[in-house]
């Protein structure tokens, strides 16, 4: 059995988590909640949970206590936190954990974590098919989200190029979950993790985009700094710049004012619906 249940009340982590474990060929699903928990629990057993330490509603270690205890589970139960190292352990002896995967690791230290302790997940190969007819990209009854300001192309025209978009984020699983979904939209996406890297394919014809999805705090860019750069140069007027993080609504605001960004997009939203429905203008309040 490959069933893995993560447990965080951040959505967009929560999403994340599960779509990579996805990816890898896990059945995973979240749970943002006790109430939830319960109820993903009453649907069938799984091989391990994963459960943040820190949530304002319980805390990851006190859970465990309740799944074994009061819930009788049976899963492997692992503690999954950005506390020290040293704390984790602590709980996780504490609360008779199975184990414990710090999120300093990123998505790969998930997968990496979950594969330890389980395995690499069970692959049920159905035998194959005759190749469906492919869908149009854009349906008249269901109209594709797409950046602000960047219409998702419909039939282009011979010889016309795709709409480019360049994804700057320090989180490589991340820009290729965005990526993916993008290019599936027909936008031909680049993705850089450094301002040095993003710098190139801006000042290259060939691959200068027609709008940057801009991550606000990393560790190899400063993405307010990054945003001025493309704002004050005449030669990239018609790139637009919209930042995407985690912010509060306020900082994110602030930078759009004074960094001449032309918009925001929470992390979350960019996961869920893609970049444009919760998009807010400029010093919208």
């Amino acid at each position: 059995m490959s069933r893995v249940l993560v447990i965080d009340d951040s959505p967009m982590l929560l999403e994340l988590t599960v779509r990579a474990l996805t990816a890898a060929g896990y059945e995973a699903v979240g749970a943002p909640d006790l109430a939830t928990l319960d109820q993903k629990l009453a649907e069938g057993p799984f091989a391990l949970i994963l459960m943040d330490v820190n949530m304002p509603e319980m805390f990851g270690d006190d859970v465990v206590e309740y799944l074994r205890q009061v819930k009788k589970v049976t899963s492997k139960l692992v503690l999954y936190s950005d506390i020290s190292e040293t704390e984790l352990d602590a709980k996780t002896k504490n609360s008779g954990a199975d184990g414990y995967i710090l999120k300093s690791g990123g998505l790969e230290g998930v997968l990496g974590g979950v594969m330890g302790l389980i395995g690499a997940p069970a692959l049920n190969i159905p035998p194959a098919a005759p190749a469906p007819t492919p869908a149009p990209a854009v349906s008249a009854a269901a109209p594709v989200a797409a950046p602000a300001g960047l219409s998702a192309p419909k039939t282009l025209a011979p010889g016309a190029r795709k709409p480019r978009i360049l994804i700057v984020d320090d989180s490589e699983m991340t820009a290729r979950i965005i990526e993916a979904d993008l290019v599936s939209k027909g936008f031909e996406v680049h993705i850089a993790d450094s301002a040095d890297k993003a710098t190139k394919i801006i000042l290259k014809k060939q691959t200068r985009p027609d709008l940057v999805l801009l991550d606000v705090r990393m560790p190899n860019v400063n993405g307010e700094q990054f945003c001025r750069f493309i704002k004050s140069n005449s030669l990239f007027k018609g790139i637009k710049v919209l930042l995407c993080s985690g912010e509060n609504v306020e900082e994110l605001q602030r930078i759009c004012r004074e960094a001449g960004a032309d918009g925001y997009i929470p992390k979350d939203a960019v996961m869920g619906n893609l970049v444009a429905k919760e998009l807010m203008p400029p010093g919208a309040e």
